[in-house]
């Protein structure tokens, strides 16, 4: 009897406690670590790299070329990184990526020292910093589910502790990039940013106990694997034939494309038109950082114990409550608040989106789904364009008022959408 009861657990994925080692604790902690410190050597690149070229080349066009090469293959790198992750395994996927990023970014200040950096090089390596960044991330996200699972830890809470390291880096990162920038030069500071990366590769290498699967060892009695290709396309065919994730999808995409504009293009420009103050900027910003913060928080303490549907309808509309405050604002004080809620919002509407995908896909297919799911940032460029030219025609105020109704629309197919019902936990015995 209690054979069976053992074998029965290992075959649903149920946690032993008398099998939970010291190393099975600390993983998810390990993996907020790593995120951190990953989220702060990222944030170091976004702040080091673009005042690092515009010094070296004094021209905002190769800055902001730099900056689009940078952007670009964040999209491709996830679609076609997800099959190598299922192939290589999700811990070994993130400490090859890790390592990899680490050594381009640390190639840029090397040939810059040694007199021998082209602009084509900096296109190159950014291009290829960014490329290679993506597995990482992706594979450290497929690893939540089984490991928070061995230690029998809330999905909420694993999320929640690993986003709000995350949103740590936001704002740790930039203030450091900013103050070593100003000590050692900005040359040097991509030389920290290149060891945060092996930091992480560290702390996922000799923490986490990751087992590889069987599809990705190619073991067992499956079918031989398809061609790189092969495996993309069928993330994509998995993604188009369940009717939840691609809703999910398309909500992703079209937040993409609203809120990707919102501190590249809008902010700057609305706190300069309306409030005629870059401290009005900085502040506006802080809002939305602090009020993810604390929604992130608040969500990773109470989330296993609130109904995620209305949770998740609950946060769009309060979403769409911060967006519409914002256009209609002449105060600063209003406007703050406006940022607080909307930040709010974000924090729980993320970590429900994410747990109910780590719930209902496959082990074996996550790194697939997950970085075809990456293809979302395609619309971020797009966003930013169509933005400025939108500011350009018609002026700030109606482009944020187009904003928010976009928001509002959201809100309104999460409340009408049937499939995003889905978001809600299993019962008790039924299949995700």
């Amino acid at each position: 009897m209690v054979v069976n009861a053992i074998e029965q657990d290992i075959a649903t994925g149920a946690a032993l406690p008398e099998l939970v080692t010291r190393r099975d604790k600390l993983a998810i902690p390990a993996l907020v670590a790593a995120a951190a410190v990953s989220s702060i050597g990222n944030n170091l690149t976004s702040i080091a790299i673009p005042w690092f070229v515009y010094v070296t080349t004094n021209s905002a066009t190769q800055t902001g070329l730099v900056a689009f090469a940078g952007l670009l293959p964040v999209a491709i790198g996830g679609l076609f990184s997800g099959p190598i992750i299922d192939r290589l395994g999700f811990k070994q996927s993130s400490v090859i990526s890790d390592v990899a990023s680490g050594v381009t970014v640390a190639i840029i200040p090397t040939l810059y020292l040694l007199d021998a950096l082209e602009f084509w090089h900096l296109l190159v390596l950014a291009f290829l910093g960014a490329l290679l960044d993506s597995p990482g991330w992706t594979a450290r996200g497929a690893m939540v589910p089984r490991l928070a699972r061995k230690v029998v830890m809330p999905l909420e809470r694993a999320n929640s502790a690993i986003q709000l390291s995350q949103f740590g880096g936001q704002v740790i990162g930039p203030a450091i990039a900013g103050t070593l920038i100003g000590f050692v030069g900005a040359a040097s500071v991509l030389y920290f940013n290149a060891g945060t990366f092996v930091i992480s590769a560290l702390v996922i290498g000799l923490i986490v106990s990751y087992p590889k699967l069987k599809v990705a060892e190619g073991e067992g009695d499956q079918a031989p694997r398809a061609t790189i290709m092969g495996d993309v396309k069928e993330g994509i065919v998995y993604i188009i034939h369940e009717p939840f994730i691609r809703a999910l999808l398309s909500i992703a995409i079209f937040a993409n494309f609203l809120f990707s504009p919102l501190f590249a293009v809008i902010m700057p420009i609305f706190a300069k038109v309306r409030f005629d103050s870059p401290t009005a900027l900085g502040l506006l910003a802080a809002s939305f950082g602090i009020g993810s913060v604390a929604g992130t928080i608040f969500y990773g303490v109470l989330g296993e114990k609130l109904p995620r549907y209305p949770t998740y309808v609950g946060c769009s509309i309060l979403l769409t409550i911060g967006m519409w405050m914002l256009p209609l604002s002449n105060s600063l004080i209003v406007s703050i608040v406006a940022g607080l809620i909307a930040g709010f919002s974000l924090g729980p509407f993320n970590i429900v989106s994410t747990v109910a995908l780590q719930e209902r896909v496959p082990e074996e297919m996550l790194g697939r789904v997950f970085g075809a799911l990456s293809m979302t940032s395609l619309a971020s460029p797009l966003g930013v364009l169509l933005a400025g030219l939108g500011v350009d025609s018609i002026g700030i105020q109606p482009i944020m008022m187009l904003i928010a109704a976009g928001v509002t629309l959201i809100a309104v197919v999460i409340f009408v959408h049937p499939d995003l019902r889905k978001v809600e936990r299993p019962a008790e015995g039924q299949s995700a």
